[in-house]
């Protein structure tokens, strides 16, 4: 199998394993939500939800199917054996198109499906007069029993990752070739070289800080969190979520970790010839399946908030708290008396911002500029 068939393969994988993460969705929400919209727990199998959530899996799938399938008859192109250098550079780039888009329709599909549901739900929701008699929140003090995610101290173990990178550099860089191999089609064929210098070691170190400051940052958010409470149960959700962010944490670290190690070494070692292209996408595309798959997993034993740990628990039949209206389309948070900047998502694993405060924006505001000076930086070393 060529590089560009690996490599395709492996964003198929990829197109493939999300999809399949969407579809799944609504089964790792909280008992008391469908589709971004608060409902009684008891209501959580009526017949007319569980179909929205078999309809909105299956057209999931059926989409997700469709871009893996189409990405794949693209990909069936002969890539980088065209009769020119502008005839393969046009196919490369129709390939990478056809990827983004591969990527992207099934995101915009399922938010869309979500938007539709949620509607009914709504719907639903008026018609049965559900609704909070009152809004209750807790907060437990001095609760010891919950699991604590690891402290933001061990993202130390990026000091000796990039460390170890320069120290690789800087013994391979004497008998590294006077020029680079910086860049390549999707048949495995250079198409950029870059002669010999700093950059050779500096771009993989700037690589990997970037990375690291990703999870990093991540992980910030997890610990600064508002804590997903139930009032009805405080102890066991309680219990529950903090299992859940420090899986998730731990997630972070470990695979962050690994991750960035991997990236960063193998950059080193192709660079300076020690590693061949095929060997170098190989351990790339394990460590990238294994983190997903990971994060996969997490999700399936977990669900958001933890809401997988406490299924078996008796169904409370109160709406003890309904925030619906600060939740705008289902998933931006908004919500100017909340004092939280960072809390659980309302559909979709992991978690948002409260796009009332001003610090959300700055946030947002600071990542893109630290994103674009990446990129410039990438662009000035090679």
């Amino acid at each position: 199998m060529t590089d560009s068939l690996i490599l395709v393969a492996f964003l198929i994988a990829i197109v493939f394993l999300s999809g399949a993460l969407l579809a799944a969705t609504p089964w790792f929400m909280k008992k008391n939500e469908c589709f971004a919209v608060t409902i009684p727990e008891s209501a959580q199998a009526d017949v007319r939800f569980l179909a929205f959530r078999k309809r909105y899996a299956v057209a999931v799938l059926a989409v997700t199917l469709i871009c893996a399938l189409a990405l794949a008859i693209v990909s069936g192109v002969p890539l980088g054996k065209m009769s020119s250098a502008a005839d393969a550079a046009s196919s490369d780039a129709i390939l990478a198109a056809a990827i983004v888009v591969a990527a992207t329709i099934p995101l915009v599909v399922s938010f869309a499906l979500m938007l539709h549901y949620r509607k009914r739900v709504e719907v639903i929701k008026r018609e049965e007069g559900w609704k909070a008699e009152r809004d209750e929140a807790v907060a437990l003090i001095g609760f010891e029993e919950a699991p604590v995610p690891p402290s933001l101290a061990w993202n130390v173990v990026y000091v000796p990752i990039v460390l170890i990178t320069l120290a690789i550099g800087l013994a391979l860089y004497p008998s590294a070739p006077d020029m680079v191999p910086t860049h390549f089609d999707f048949a495995g064929n250079v198409n950029q070289w870059t002669p010999k210098g700093p950059a050779l070691i500096a771009f993989p170190l700037l690589f990997e800080v970037f990375m690291a400051a990703c999870f990093i940052f991540s992980h910030w958010m997890t610990i600064r969190s508002k804590k997903d409470i139930d009032p009805a149960r405080p102890a066991i959700s309680a219990y529950a979520y903090g299992a859940f962010a420090r899986a998730e944490c731990i997630l972070l670290l470990v695979g962050g970790s690994v991750l960035t190690a991997v990236l960063g070494f193998v950059m080193v070692l192709m660079m300076a010839e020690v590693l061949s292209l095929f060997v170098t996408m190989a351990l790339i595309i394990v460590a990238t399946l294994i983190l997903v798959g990971a994060t996969i997993a997490v999700s399936i034993v977990y669900g958001q908030s933890g809401s997988r740990l406490v299924r078996r628990l008796e169904e409370n039949g109160d709406m003890i708290a309904d925030n619906d209206e600060h939740w705008k389309a289902g998933i931006f948070y908004w919500n100017k008396d909340d004092a939280s900047l960072i809390l659980p998502k309302r559909f979709g694993v992991g978690w948002t911002m409260n796009w009332a405060r001003p610090a959300a924006w700055l946030i947002v505001g600071g990542f893109t500029l630290a994103s674009i000076a990446f990129v410039a930086a990438c662009i000035f070393l090679m």
